[in-house]
């Protein structure tokens, strides 16, 4: 309680000196672009979207690192401070945004669809093109002259947004397996909701309780009662677990991506969202054994 004590004084101090060194520069920098700061890799890839190379996007929370874990630091609040803009996700994802930026913009607003137990909205594709207009729109307001160059942009999102959602939808329905056996946290729950599958995950929302033995074992006997030939796991979590449980039940292990983090590599690829689904709807599909694989 001590450590976590003084780490947040520190934290709320070096946010003070920063803060009243100088406010944000609403003026572009020198190269022409906005500098923008954005918490995780789900506000970054919406903004490598709709803004393009009309800014320069500075990601917080670096590849590899896993979201859930992150704390900011004074590097993080120097960052944000020489941005002219900073994105965040949600206060429920990322309650220390507000602490350091009190500007700071949530994208996870005014959203169509939202689940209590579900934190993770932008596997909700309405949701993610709510979330894009809300971050084209405060842009394209603040800086009108980025207008005609933002909202083409977002067009193209939104309409890709509406492919993902046919595609989805017609693959979806016609997988014989209905129920998702994830060695990962509850981060799909609008993916089951939408398309009527059950989703069983063995960690919490927020990664914050590590399944017990009982729990671990329940699943093995559930993926073996059902002769489950495929579970799941998730990018950034170490494999050790699902690894275990693959031996243990002989299930071959396919990969979801929650988006919030993305490994180094596909960092590096500047893998977007729109990919990353794809992505996530073909290992659903050879998972669930669906027609449309």
């Amino acid at each position: 309680m001590k450590n976590c004590f003084i780490k947040t004084a520190v934290l709320l101090i070096c946010a003070a000196v920063f803060i009243s060194c100088s406010g944000k520069d609403d003026h572009k920098p020198q190269d022409g672009k906005l500098n923008i700061a954005v918490s995780s890799y789900v506000p970054y890839t919406f903004a490598k979207s709709v803004l393009g190379d009309t800014v320069n996007l500075t990601l917080l929370i670096p590849p590899g690192v896993e979201a859930h874990a992150f704390e900011p630091n004074p590097k993080t609040i120097k960052e944000v401070k020489q941005a002219q803009s900073f994105f965040y996700t949600s206060n429920h994802l990322e309650p220390w945004a507000l602490k350091i930026d009190k500007k700071a913009v949530m994208l996870a607003k005014n959203l169509p669809e939202l689940s209590h137990q579900d934190p993770h909205v932008w596997m909700s594709f309405d949701n993610a093109r709510v979330m894009a207009k809300n971050l084209a729109d405060y842009v394209a307001q603040k800086y009108p002259s980025l207008q005609g160059q933002i909202q083409p942009r977002y067009n193209t999102f939104a309409v890709e947004m509406e492919s993902l959602k046919f595609l989805y939808s017609k693959i979806m329905p016609t997988c014989k397996n209905r129920t998702i056996y994830h060695i990962g946290h509850l981060a799909f729950g609008y993916i089951a909701r939408d398309y009527d599958l059950e989703f069983k995950a063995l960690f919490s929302a927020d990664m914050d309780q590590e399944p017990s033995t009982k729990e671990v074992a329940e699943l093995v006997k559930a993926i073996k009662d059902n002769r489950v030939k495929y579970i799941f796991s998730e990018e950034q979590l170490n494999p050790a677990l699902a690894k275990t449980v693959s031996k243990e039940t002989g299930a071959k292990i396919l990969i979801l991506n929650t988006v919030e983090g993305v490994t180094k590599e596909d960092f590096e690829e500047g893998k977007s969202y729109q990919e990353l689904m794809l992505e996530n709807l073909k290992n659903l599909a050879i998972g669930l054994d669906c027609k449309g694989e």
